[in-house]
């Protein structure tokens, strides 16, 4: 394993068949502008590279812990246990963090799991983060519940418009805007500033799909990312100063998923179904609505230097980040 610069990791990955968008160039540029973060980047090595990650580094109360948010893979349809237990292992014993935390958004592996186990590593203390998805292939005929077919039908009386926008524009901003308050209403804030935005979308693996009326007002949009023949959900908001019942959302999807065809691109990540018995419920219907291929994540495991970070990181989680466990 190999700490390396951040202009190494991107010459490296961009020939890997596997890499998440929070493994991209654009996230990072993303989070580096309002965020002063301090990013590791790993490869297991600089002759054949084959697996990659980069990760955040966070410091508090004197312990330093680094989050991996996915990894990267020359091929995800090979993978090698002892490739994933060498790699991880050096990451967790070079000696730099008391903590390291692994969100793979890798299809589920029972070698990769064999692998990062045998590096060390655990399942949490209670899961924060979803593990199922839902992927849609797009080169077969779209199918919907009923749901879906009767919002789709208000739709083609709506006169309602959908582009892909192919850089930011004055619309970009009020998407961010609503974006904010369209989280906020449905209990996840989450806030992205105009200038973060501007820089994920100048890359060349985001876009941004709008749908507006007649007046061109933006009524709702969805940023996706899209890399070799897989495209997936960022973010997707509606406008909530738009009352009328008109299907926005579902005629977004119903465009996005043409378009992406058009574009030959294969399959598409919905990201994150969260079947609950709270407010989550009703996201997780509104995406189980489209006829796809139920996905496992490999999910989330750690690693902690000492045994009691273990119970204590999900101390700090549930009680003082007041994250849901899922």
């Amino acid at each position: 394993m190999h700490n390396i610069d951040k202009h190494t990791f991107f010459e490296i990955t961009r020939n890997f068949s596997y890499v998440p968008f929070t493994q991209s160039e654009g996230f990072l540029a993303m989070y580096a502008v309002n965020h002063k973060l301090d990013f590791a980047f790993f490869v297991d090595s600089l002759e054949e590279p084959s697996l990659a990650c980069m990760g955040f580094v966070m410091k508090r109360f004197g312990f330093q812990l680094l989050v991996i948010d996915g990894e990267c893979l020359l091929d995800c349809n090979n993978i090698d246990p002892k490739k994933i237990r060498e790699f991880y292992r050096g990451i967790a014993q070079c000696g730099s963090f008391d903590m390291v935390e692994v969100n793979s958004s890798l299809p589920y592996s029972a070698l990769y799991e064999i692998g990062i186990r045998e590096a060390g590593y655990l399942r949490p203390v209670g899961l924060f983060s979803s593990a199922l998805s839902n992927w849609i292939d797009l080169q077969q005929e779209i199918r919907y519940n009923e749901n879906w077919k009767r919002n789709l039908k208000k739709a083609e009386k709506s006169n309602l418009r959908f582009r892909v926008l192919e850089k930011p524009s004055n619309q970009t901003a009020s998407f961010t805007d609503f974006y904010s308050r369209f989280t906020a209403g449905k209990g996840f804030a989450h806030y992205i500033a105009p200038g973060q935005m501007k820089a994920l979308l100048q890359s060349k693996n985001f876009s941004l799909a709008l749908v507006t009326d007649e007046t061109e007002t933006v009524l709702a949009g969805i940023v996706f990312y899209h890399r070799g023949q897989h495209a997936g959900l960022f973010i997707a908001a509606r406008n909530l100063d738009d009352k009328e019942e008109r299907g926005v959302t579902f005629f977004m999807y119903d465009r996005l998923f043409k378009y992406l065809k058009s574009e030959n691109y294969a399959t598409f990540d919905m990201e994150k179904l969260c079947p609950s018995t709270h407010s989550k419920q009703s996201v997780f219907l509104f995406k189980n609505g489209i006829k796809g291929r139920k996905m496992l994540y490999c999910g989330e495991f750690s690693y902690y230097k000492r045994a009691i970070y273990r119970p204590l990181m999900y101390v700090v989680k549930r009680y003082l980040l007041k994250k849901v466990e899922v």
